[in-house]
Formats: C-alpha cells, sequence, structure tokens
C-alpha cells in the first residue's frame, strides 16, 4: 500500500468519525477542516488523524441505551433468534411443561447445579447434575440427550443470549458437548443492544455468547450445524 493510499484510508476513517460524534475532526491531509468555524485549520503533522480525537468523537456520537422496551423488545428478539434457526418458545411463570416436552425423547440430560429444580418436574428422564467436585466429564457430557440452562442477558438486536458461569448457567463445557441445548431467557434479562447487555455483566466472568445453534459455512460455503456447539438451540422465553 503507498503512503497516498494509507493517508486516504485514515482521513476518510477519522472524517467518518468526527461527522458522526458532531465534534472536531482531524483529516490526514495538511489542512483540517473544523466543523461549524467556517474555515480549516493547519495540522503540524501533517499527515496521521488524532487517536484522541477521534476517539473522543466517536464517544460522543455511541448509543449506550437503546429504544425497544417491552413486548416489541421481546419480539425483535424472537425475530433475530428466529433468523439464526434456533426453536422460540413462550412460558408464564412456571417453563416445566414447555421444557418437559422439548426433552422428552432423552434418556438423561445435564444441567448446573443452580437451575431450578422445578422447572423439570414434569421430566421422567435421567438428571445429572454438573457442579464443582462432581463435574462430568466430556464423554459423560456427550452420553447426554440435552442440557437444560438458564442464561444472564439476551441483546435483541444481535439475537445473542449471553451465560456467565453462574451456577444456573453452568460452565461452558455442559453447552458445548450435547447436542441440544434448552436455554431459558427471562424477560427481565433481555435488553436492546449490545452496551445495555455488557453493562449488565461481570467482565471476569467466563463469558459464552450464543446466536443461534452451532453452525460453520467454511467448507464450500455449506452451512453445516453441531460442528462444534449443541446442532439444535430451544430458547424459552419466560415471562414473569
Amino acid at each position: 500500500m503507498t503512503d497516498t493510499a494509507r493517508e486516504e484510508i485514515l482521513a476518510r476513517i477519522s472524517e467518518a468519525l468526527g461527522r458522526r460524534g458532531g465534534g472536531e475532526y482531524v483529516s490526514s491531509s495538511p489542512r483540517t477542516a473544523v466543523p461549524g468555524t467556517g474555515g480549516t485549520a493547519h495540522a503540524e503533522s501533517g499527515g496521521v488523524a488524532s487517536a484522541n480525537t477521534a476517539a473522543t468523537a466517536a464517544d460522543a456520537g455511541y448509543h449506550h441505551e437503546g429504544t425497544y422496551t417491552g413486548e416489541a423488545l421481546v419480539e425483535l428478539l424472537i425475530d433475530r433468534l428466529v433468523d439464526y434457526r434456533a426453536n422460540v418458545h413462550r412460558a408464564d411463570g412456571d417453563p416445566s411443561a414447555t421444557i418437559s416436552e422439548l426433552i422428552g425423547d432423552h434418556s438423561s440430560v445435564v444441567v448446573p447445579r443452580g437451575l431450578d429444580s422445578s422447572w423439570l418436574a414434569g421430566y421422567s428422564g435421567g438428571v445429572r447434575v454438573d457442579a464443582p467436585g462432581e463435574f462430568l466429564s466430556v464423554d459423560e457430557l456427550d452420553a447426554q440427550g440435552a442440557v437444560v440452562t438458564a442464561s444472564a442477558v439476551a441483546i435483541a438486536q444481535t439475537g445473542t443470549i449471553v451465560l456467565d458461569g453462574s451456577d444456573e448457567c453452568g460452565r461452558r463445557a455442559i453447552t458445548l458437548v450435547p447436542d441440544h441445548h434448552v436455554c431459558i431467557v427471562r424477560t427481565d434479562d433481555i435488553v436492546d443492544i449490545v452496551p445495555e447487555g455488557i453493562s449488565r455483566l461481570d467482565a471476569h466472568a467466563p463469558l459464552t455468547f450464543i446466536s443461534g445453534p452451532s453452525a460453520t459455512s467454511d467448507i464450500e460455503l455449506s452451512r453445516v450445524e453441531g460442528v462444534h456447539g449443541p446442532r439444535t438451540l430451544d430458547v424459552i422465553i419466560l415471562n414473569g
């Protein structure tokens, strides 16, 4: 890449960031436009844009809160989840009947130690609890028909469910090895945009971001599901 091409790219990036934030921006050309002043100012470096100025401009125009609320927020999440080929279900107060229906054909399922036991009240198969000191091996996890967990946050705009390694979400391995994941998302844990979701999470927790069932299109652009995680993702939106 020539110096001229590099400078042009940096200039366009800097200009875009500045205009988004509504403040000053520094161009990579020797003369820097200053919106609102009716003129230009000379840039002493004559080249690379100021990182601090660009960062300030970008932050000034960055949204930290979404606009969707209530049922519209829930419907947006459902739309994104379905687009990612997840199966979505609704439940009021008690999801046990829905969970039982979804995992009824499996002889055994795994759950994290903190999952509400009443949620499996209607299930007649075996239940393996994964807990510190009693962690299931990979082979044991692979033998389970499904895993049932709660979730920490769901981000509607991106259709992303986040697990945080808490007692009701469990460690990451239990949601990667079994072929079927049933995940409960409480409506109170649904947010509109990514910054809202991140603000609710502990940055030091082992976070797992799930956007639909495991899938890849690496080989000849053919979509294959279940390569590096569950082939089936059932999401239960729990009201109340």
